[in-house]
């Protein structure tokens, strides 16, 4: 009874254990958001730069010990500066809300209407960028493009993903039910994995899709096939049940 009184276990013995196990998931959080980009190399480098730190004071090499100490704070700084994009996805990451439902808030007519024209634009073979917009902005991507600021249409998606149009190259961004911008320049990603079979429309969704959690709409101008990518993940070949989902 005294045992479960006294909390003096739960310092010595819960609270240790919690606080390897916080610092595991954030570890491996990070890993997670950065592997498959340039900025995984760094980390190793700078893990093995901290490991040697702690080695040489281990055996009390002094001048070694201070020497990785001063490489440490200069590696910080310029992984800071060098590395900017990277860190920006990581917080954006981290500030995401969990929940997915804004496609779900948008009324039945506008899921048919985009289903039904992202089927049609595959049958067509008409290459095609869909961005929407979720809870983190993409006003920076709107930037880039022109202006259009028209109700979601099949006939308009059509008219601007016409091979023939001005318009067609790049990306449309989807507001609620608005097309905000069409021809937008969408950031490719910067994975160093195989992207086999993928053609820049797939790479630039991927690239939003890892700094957003806004939803991509990919298809393909070869193939026809409709394919979305969402946190950095790409679902190709997908069916229109599917992206109604």
């Amino acid at each position: 009874m005294n045992f479960l009184l006294d909390i003096s276990w739960i310092k010595s013995y819960l609270l240790p254990v919690i606080d390897v196990l916080i610092i595991a998931f954030v570890i491996y959080r990070v890993y997670t958001m950065i592997a498959g980009t340039r900025a995984i190399q760094v980390a190793k480098g700078l893990a093995l730069i901290v490991f040697a730190a702690w080695f040489s004071r281990f055996l009390r090499l002094e001048t070694v010990s201070w020497l990785m100490g001063q490489l440490i704070q200069v590696a910080v700084i310029a992984v800071i500066v060098l590395f900017q994009p990277e860190l920006r996805r990581m917080l954006t990451r981290l500030g995401q809300s969990r929940l997915l439902g804004f496609f779900f808030k948008e009324s039945a007519d506008l899921i048919d209407t985009l289903t039904r024209s992202t089927e049609e634009l595959g049958a067509r073979k008409l290459g095609a960028l869909i961005a929407l917009e979720a809870t983190v902005g993409l006003r920076n991507y709107i930037e880039t493009g022109i202006p259009v600021d028209g109700v979601l249409r099949s006939e308009l998606l059509f008219a601007i993903f016409a091979r023939e149009s001005p318009l067609h190259d790049g990306a449309v961004v989807v507001r609620s039910d608005r097309i905000v911008a069409a021809k937008c320049i969408l950031p490719l990603t910067e994975r160093q994995e195989p992207v086999e079979g993928y053609g820049t429309r797939h790479l630039a969704a991927l690239g939003l899709s890892e700094e957003t959690d806004a939803l991509i709409i990919v298809v393909s101008e070869e193939t026809g096939k409709i394919s979305i990518a969402r946190h950095g993940k790409l679902e190709a070949g997908i069916s229109g049940g599917r992206l109604r989902e």
